[in-house]
């Protein structure tokens, strides 16, 4: 397979070429801005088919902008080698070096919907299915303990999302070296979103998925410490206590 990113078929890169060029439809169509760059929704027709795209773009910058840019790329080869994976959105390609392209997905994010889940050990397991196939493809994603990063559509399908600190086992030298611990990584990320980080109630076959390597030990630590010197706890409950008396205010103010 190249190792270039594909490019998506005329009658569509010039119709996006287009919508992405009046910036006020784009600016009405941002679903996201972030550090590393923006997201946007396109909704349209293409040779007379609907089209429901979301579209990624890096973010500009003197310093970050060309690292960005190169990291969108390889987001791109990701979503090219996942093309035929069910459970990942499909991406028709890359427009013009610097708009990733995705298929939209109807779902919400495992951190909102996780309480609803009508049956959640066919949805955990398919999930683990997913990544069996994700990593089959030549890929492991790196960031799936973040539970925006995983989608649940209305029938309960998952949906995983957000490659762009994936690595590649024919990538480059790093990611080679890196492959085998990063899908270690989205294994025991599986683990604990299916318990919650409460692993003793991991039944056997679930806990052989689990191995917590050193990289993940060592992270945990100073992500620890730095909460506490840095009061993180602290302040998110005087946040949330002025929430909660900012609402009883109104509340009161209603009655």
């Amino acid at each position: 397979m190249s190792r270039r990113p594909s490019e998506p078929n005329a009658p569509l890169a010039a119709a996006l070429r287009a919508w992405v060029a009046d910036p006020q439809a784009l600016e009405a169509a941002r679903l996201s801005v972030g550090y590393q760059g923006a997201a946007y929704l396109y909704t349209g027709a293409v040779d007379g088919q609907p089209v429901k795209l979301v579209l990624k773009r890096a973010a500009d910058g003197w310093l970050t902008g060309w690292f960005h840019r190169r990291m969108l790329v390889r987001e791109a080869r990701a979503y090219r080698q996942l093309n035929e994976v069910d459970g990942v959105p499909h991406s028709p390609g890359l427009l013009d070096g610097e708009w990733l392209l995705l298929e939209f997905v109807d779902g919400a994010p495992l951190k909102a919907a996780r309480g609803e889940l009508r049956e959640p050990e066919a949805f955990y397991a398919r999930l683990l299915q997913v990544l069996h196939d994700v990593h089959a493809a030549g890929v492991a994603h790196g960031d799936l303990k973040r539970k925006q990063n995983v989608l649940v559509t209305a029938d309960e399908r998952p949906v995983v999302i957000d490659f762009g600190t994936a690595v590649l086992r024919d990538g480059g030298v790093l990611d080679r070296a890196m492959f085998r611990l990063v899908r270690r990584f989205d294994y025991n990320a599986w683990v604990k979103l299916k318990y919650r980080n409460e692993l003793n109630a991991m039944t056997p076959l679930d806990a052989s998925w689990y191995r917590p390597t050193l990289v993940e030990t060592i992270f945990r630590q100073l992500r620890r410490f730095w909460r506490t010197v840095t009061f993180r706890q602290a302040r998110r409950r005087r946040r949330g206590a002025r929430l909660r008396a900012a609402e009883r205010e109104e509340g009161e103010r209603t009655d």
